[in-house]
């Protein structure tokens, strides 16, 4: 019996990069015939690993969907294209299936299709200047300077009229700093507004707090599903590791307060996307982190640091990079020991996504803004210090995406290193930002590249696993 398993799509989350998705993503493929069974072959660059005696995760490179066929599934795929009426009657589902995730093609030559745009224009609004941490790896500047309530009006009206102009169909807001809590009353007044803007523009909307959740009280949490807020909570490990990372204006430790706004977040219904942060620093202390999250049922992101680490001497940078390889592929065995019921393939690799094909990292560039407590509007939140325009603009996303000074958004098939790689539109070329620290240019591949082309077979891997995990209880169930 053929058995072919999909993966669900990850979990919507968004950290301070994640490429925002639209709110209408179908949550399974469609399976429709869209090609004669009989010219159905498959793919020329598909390939195969082996999980067990029974079956295989099969994929194509950065262009198709992740599946977990059996031998069964593997045997069909060998035997095309087929020419006999009765046997294509017998299996079309599963061919439908196969071909609807890429895994099957008409042509012995397909054609490479290119990323499609997104229908979403996301916004960083930056709220505050001001912290009650002291983290080591950031690059905002402190200070108690906030955003006005009148400015933050001009940021949603500046976001609406881009998205309008530009023809998207979605907004993605993430309220950020500094942090975000010490403005609370600015960030509801904000949001309130832009749900009042979208609603008359017919535009869709997600919006999500960036905190470092020390202040989640019951009361704020309650404020922050009355405004429909979504939560993204920063935690680099349960104890010690994060306390390193993220001590108090005292230097004290700070992993215990975030573990108390998480709790109070959950108690009240609000389960927030915890942002994981790795360093060579941490990263030895990761597992545990994620094995803390997965008792819980948390989703979780994992991401490298983009700090001045990145433009090191390489012989400290390839130290680096094997101790990251190897404590990743730790996390990734706890990940397997109890594998979460959504898919791993879009959080638990820094900026890649295995899960669609994608032409960047993230949206700097192209289809993101970043609005300051002053108004001033830049291409990404690590270079809110060079602004390319202001709420007076009569179109910041142009500015953005043709400034020359600083290009962000290069696709990743025009980045010297990553025209060729298997695996570009799975990573999109890496954040342009760490790219720039490191070889001063943002037109060449990631300084994480190593990692991520050791990693991306890992990562199918666990997938797979966790997909054969999931449907066991379950099995014999043909696709």
């Amino acid at each position: 019996m053929v058995q072919i398993l999909i993966p669900q799509p990850p979990p919507h989350a968004i950290n301070d990069c994640m490429l925002a998705r639209p709110l209408s993503a179908q949550p399974t493929l469609h399976l429709r015939p869209t090609l004669p069974l009989e010219w159905l072959r498959p793919h020329p660059l598909l390939r195969t690993m082996p999980l067990d005696e029974e079956h295989v995760v099969a994929f194509v490179p950065s262009l198709s969907h992740v599946a977990v066929l059996n031998q069964a599934a593997l045997a069909l795929l060998q035997r095309l294209p087929l020419d006999h009426a009765e046997t294509l009657s017998s299996v079309a589902g599963s061919l439908h299936a196969l071909a609807a995730m890429g895994l099957l093609v008409s042509s012995a030559k397909p054609r490479i299709p290119e990323p499609a745009a997104s229908p979403v224009l996301s916004a960083w609004l930056h709220m505050t200047n001001a912290c009650n941490l002291r983290c080591s790896y950031c690059y905002i500047q402190k200070t108690t300077a906030r955003m006005k309530t009148a400015t933050a009006y001009g940021a949603i009206d500046a976001l609406v009229d881009a998205a309008l102009r530009h023809g998207y169909r979605e907004v993605a807001i993430k309220y950020a700093g500094g942090e975000p809590l010490m403005a609370l009353d600015t960030v509801a007044e904000a949001q309130s507004y832009a749900q009042a803007r979208c609603r008359a523009a017919g535009l869709g909307l997600q919006a999500t707090l960036l905190t470092n959740g020390t202040m989640l009280n019951p009361v704020r949490v309650a404020r922050l599903r009355e405004l429909g807020l979504g939560l993204t909570i920063s935690l680099d490990g349960l104890a010690l590791s994060h306390d390193a990372q993220r001590p108090d204006l005292r230097g004290a430790g700070s992993a215990a307060a975030v573990r108390a706004g998480i709790e109070n977040a959950c108690a009240a219904g609000l389960t927030p996307t915890v942002a994981i942060t790795v360093t060579g620093a941490n990263i030895g202390a990761a597992p545990e982190l994620v094995a803390w999250l997965l008792e819980r049922g948390l989703p979780f992101t994992v991401s490298f640091a983009r700090s001045q680490a990145c433009s090191r001497e390489r012989s400290a940078l390839m130290a680096e990079e094997q101790q990251l390889i190897e404590g990743m592929r730790a996390m990734y065995a706890t990940v397997a020991a109890n594998p979460p019921r959504w898919s791993v393939l879009g959080t638990l690799l820094d900026r890649a996504d295995l899960s669609y094909a994608h032409g960047g990292a993230c949206a700097a560039g192209k289809d993101y803004m970043v609005i300051d407590h002053e108004g001033r509007i830049a291409a990404c939140q690590m270079v809110l210090d060079q602004p390319v325009a202001d709420l007076t603009h009569p179109d910041p996303l142009s500015a953005i995406r043709e400034d020359r000074q600083l290009p962000l958004g290069v696709p990743v098939n025009e980045k010297a290193g990553c025209r060729e790689c298997d695996w570009r539109y799975w990573c999109g070329g890496g954040c342009p930002i760490a790219t720039l620290r490191a070889t001063g240019r943002t037109d060449v591949k990631s300084p994480y590249c190593n990692i991520y082309t050791a990693l991306f077979p890992d990562l199918l891997r666990l997938e797979g696993l966790r997909l054969l995990r999931q449907a066991r209880p379950a099995s014999g169930e043909d696709a």
